[in-house]
């Protein structure tokens, strides 16, 4: 009778075991953005880089689903509502979705992915810093209030004017996609003067000698926060441990090899994007000193300590980096 419990005991273990494989998703939503950001995403969905790990990992038939999102605000619904698995997400993106999560559905960051300056760039000779825009222009940035841009512009505004007047230069924002800002700022016949953007866009605009740098998101917060993050619920972790690994396997390996060869890395963006830029501009931007390829997720804590300053955040982390991170995690 004992033998025959020990063999009832390993073999329900082994169901168990079998049954929790079985269990884990049989797709995979990924979302990314547009730009140069996102060329580990990219790689790893040109060259099936998950599925390859989801396969050593034992789940040989895992389907990827990607999307591409305008802006970060979209995304959080999407993880929220559960038809969204892994979110490419700004600072901001993060830390709303953290924020409005911590008691319920427990959206975290599993990695971060790059660091690059955003730049906000001008068409107008006349502006010569934020104090020079007129009530009658319009500021571009991927989503009003809520972007990573948008709210750094904040930050050099509460600089300016003061706590306060955080909020001065919101009015003037529009959302557009890097895309879409991209063209009207070299058409050049419309309200919009400026684009607080990320590379290669903002590379790419440079290029008019009619348009220039004012300021970048480094000067604002005196050095490289993350560009973006990938993030995903506790129940997502906590039910695909295999997949959840798989991911961030597939994303290790597409980060050494930009590390690795920038310009093959370069080569396949322009292949992936048909993007205007030559292979030595983007080079150039993923070897420039803003630039950081790392999955270690740095200084969020500049955007909540802001945001909390100015009441955007109730609650802002005593900790972000044990509060908000999961804890495969790195972070400086």
């Amino acid at each position: 009778m004992k033998r025959l419990l020990m063999a009832a005991t390993a073999a329900l273990a082994l169901l168990g075991t079998a049954s929790a494989a079985l269990a884990e998703a049989k797709t995979l939503r990924v979302a990314k953005q547009y730009g140069l950001g996102y060329i580990q995403l990219m790689l790893m969905e040109d060259q099936k880089l998950i599925e390859k790990h989801a396969k050593a990992a034992g789940l040989p038939d895992v389907t990827v689903d990607w999307s591409t999102f305008r802006s970060s605000d979209v995304m959080n619904d999407a993880l929220i509502s559960g038809s969204l698995d892994f979110a490419s997400l700004g600072p901001t993106g993060i830390i709303t979705i953290w924020s409005r999560t911590r008691n319920n559905v427990d959206v975290r960051v599993a990695t971060g992915i790059n660091a690059m300056a955003w730049t906000l760039n001008v068409r107008d000779p006349a502006i010569k810093s934020i104090r020079d825009f007129k009530p009658d222009q319009r500021i571009a940035v991927p989503g009003v209030k809520v972007s990573g841009q948008a709210t750094a512009l904040q930050i050099a505004a509460a600089k300016e004017w003061g706590d306060k007047e955080y909020e001065k230069l919101d009015g003037l924002t529009v959302s557009l996609s890097h895309p879409d800002a991209t063209a009207m700022m070299l058409g050049g016949k419309s309200e919009i003067v400026a684009n607080f953007s990320s590379p290669p866009y903002a590379n790419i605009q440079l290029k008019d000698p009619n348009i220039r740098a004012i300021l970048n998101s480094d000067d604002i917060l005196g050095g490289p926060i993350s560009f973006n993050v990938i993030a995903t619920t506790a129940k997502f972790r906590n039910d695909n441990p295999k997949l959840y690994g798989a991911f961030l396997a597939a994303l290790k390996e597409a980060t050494e090899m930009v590390s690795n060869d920038k310009g093959a890395a370069a080569e396949a963006y322009l292949r992936l994007t048909k993007d205007r830029s030559s292979k030595e501009e983007l080079v150039a931007i993923l070897t420039d000193k803003t630039t950081r390829i790392t999955t270690d997720v740095l200084n969020l804590g500049s955007f909540t300590d802001f945001m909390g300053k100015v009441g955007r955040l109730k609650n802002p982390p005593a900790d972000w980096k044990k509060e908000m991170l999961f804890p495969e995690a790195t972070a400086r």
